[in-house]
Formats: C-alpha cells, structure tokens, sequence
C-alpha cells in the first residue's frame, strides 16, 4: 500500500535511502514487520542502483546513498562490509574531490555533503592501516584544506540567507568540522580554521531571526568541541539579537517538510533548549517559543503514511513523510 511512495530517485534526501532509513526506524519502533520488509525492498533497489551512472552529490547522488547505507549498517539494520559495498561510491568521490573546480560549500551538491560522506566512512571501527581508511583520511585532509582555502574567501557567498533553511551551508560547515574534528585525524589544521572563522563570526548578524537561534546553536555545539570564549561571547550577541516573536513569520506554516517548514523549526528550537545553557541571553523565550510552535503545529504533526501520496506531501527526507517521521522517532520530545 506505500508502492506509490516508491519512485525511481534512490538518494538520501529525496530519495529511497531516505525513506529506507525512516522504515527501519518506524519497524524497529512500531515493531512492523512489513515495514522492514518494505524498507529491505527499497534496500535492495538502492544497492542495484549504485553505477558510474548515479551523480556523486549528497542530496540525490552517491555520496548521500553512501553515507546512508553507511548509517544503516552502523545502526544494526542492514548488514555487509561498507568497504566493498561503497567501493564505487568511494572511487567516484575520490575522483570528484580532486577536481580542482568544485568550490560550492552546499550539503547537497558541494564539499560539506563529501565531508559528511567522509566523515561516516572514517566513524567507524576501521582498520587504520587498510587502503580503504588511509585513502578516505587523506581525502578528508584534502577538504579540510579545500574549505580553509575557500571559505574566507566566500564568506560574503556563504552567509547569504533570505529564508529559513536548515540546510543552510554556513552552520553545517561548523557542524560538519565539529564532526571532523572527533575523529581526531586533523585536529590542528581545524583548530586554525576555527580561529580564521572568528572574525567573520564576529562581524556577522544574520538578517532572520530563525537563523540568528541557528548560528547560536552552531556555535555552541563547536565550542562544546573546541572551546573558546569568543564563540560563547558571540553566542550571547545573536541570541540576544534574536527577536522570537517574529520567527513565524520566517517560514512557511504551511510548509510540512524539515528543510523549510514548520518541523525544522520546532526541531531547531528543541536543539537550541537542550544544547544551549540555561544561563544565556533569552533561553527562557527558546523555551516559551517551542511549547507555542509544538501547540499550533501539532495537528500537522499526525501524518498519515498511507494517505501521504495522495497529497502533496513528498516521500522524501528533505521536504516529505521519512523527514518528519524521522525527527519525530529520533527526537520524539521536541514534538511534545
């Protein structure tokens, strides 16, 4: 009956693997058996799918299949050795990273959907002197330099934001390095960007007040990592810059997908309660604004699987049923 769900784009965000991995994690909650079934399906037409034909991008492409078959096998819902599954896909990023023209920063088509790739490939228990691990933290090493060689030189391209997005390319950059950085290959050469960042973290108020509450938690969660009393001094500056009534008026309420709508928001607030502390500026309205959002959005919140297709609802991660039903597995508090 979710056949219609099903469509012939297998990637991570829009894709298969996305509403794979949200099957897994509703048969493994719900104890469904015919959801497993349905996402071992769906599986197995993204395993079939992986050819030199497929474009390497997060979004649709390899690397986002990748990093989800990666993330299945991690979290004990599939099984295989990643190393020869994602051989192809690890050749093709290989080949795409050395290109010496790719500049974009974007998750979906640009360097911080590799780094994310690559950071899935390195998080493992991994033979550290095998081909696969040596290759792949060379590569990583290679973004890292990429990214200190481009991005402050961007800045102005990357902070553009006019909506709400929680792919929004500058905090993931700051996500993605905080990953980088737990995987202790290139500590230093991150500790420098970081410092490169500061002052264009210290010149810069985003216009939206959503995303002022974004850059804050960016900020948090990197400090949390690499501590430093500057990022703590700009994340009181935003968040007492940040104006939460006018957050509603930010997004689309109408708009039922994580990427731009309402459930991004409502997420993004309970992040910001439960990462940042108590003690800074305006917390208490963080607080006051989620429990507003999660009363108003809550009806919404009760999609019907079955019924999705049939509306104007996508299958998909980015803006569809396994992006909301995933936040509401995985954080299922932030909805309540």
């Amino acid at each position: 009956q979710n056949q219609k769900l099903v469509g012939t784009n297998n990637g991570l965000l829009n894709g298969n693997t996305g509403l794979a991995i949200f099957l897994y994690h509703f048969s493994r909650e719900s104890h469904d058996t015919n959801c497993e079934e349905a996402a071992d399906n769906l599986l197995d037409k993204v395993f079939e799918g992986i050819t030199n034909a497929v474009p390497t991008d997060f979004e649709n492409g390899l690397a986002g299949i990748g990093w989800g078959i990666q993330y299945l096998i991690n979290k004990g819902f599939a099984n295989g050795d990643t190393n020869e599954i994602l051989q192809e896909v690890d050749t093709k990023v290989y080949r795409i990273l050395c290109d010496p023209l790719l500049a974009s920063f974007e998750l979906t088509n640009g360097i911080i959907g590799y780094l994310y790739y690559l950071n899935s490939r390195l998080n493992v228990a991994d033979d550290p002197y095998s081909m696969v691990y040596r290759i792949n933290r060379e590569l990583l090493i290679s973004v890292i330099n990429k990214l200190d060689e481009l991005v402050c030189l961007q800045f102005s391209t990357i902070l553009k934001e006019h909506y709400f997005d929680l792919f929004w390319r500058f905090p993931l950059t700051l996500y993605a390095l905080t990953e980088s950085y737990k995987l202790n290959i290139y500590n230093h050469k991150i500790e420098q960007i970081v410092k490169q960042f500061l002052m264009h973290f210290e010149t810069y108020i985003p216009s939206l007040h959503i995303n002022r509450l974004f850059m804050a938690l960016a900020l948090t969660q990197l400090n949390a990592i690499i501590p430093n009393k500057r990022l703590v001094k700009q994340s009181q500056i935003l968040l007492f810059a940040t104006n939460f009534e006018q957050m509603d008026s930010e997004f689309d309420p109408n708009h039922q997908g994580i990427r731009y709508g309402w459930p991004g928001a409502i997420w993004l607030l309970y992040m910001s309660k439960m990462c940042i502390s108590p003690q800074m500026p305006n917390y208490n309205l963080i607080i006051k604004t989620h429990v507003e959002y999660v009363k108003r959005f809550k009806f919404k919140s009760a999609i019907d699987l079955n019924s999705a297709a049939s509306n104007s609802l996508k299958p998909g991660i980015s803006e569809g049923v396994a992006g909301i039903g995933l936040l509401e597995l995985l954080w299922p508090n932030a909805f309540k």
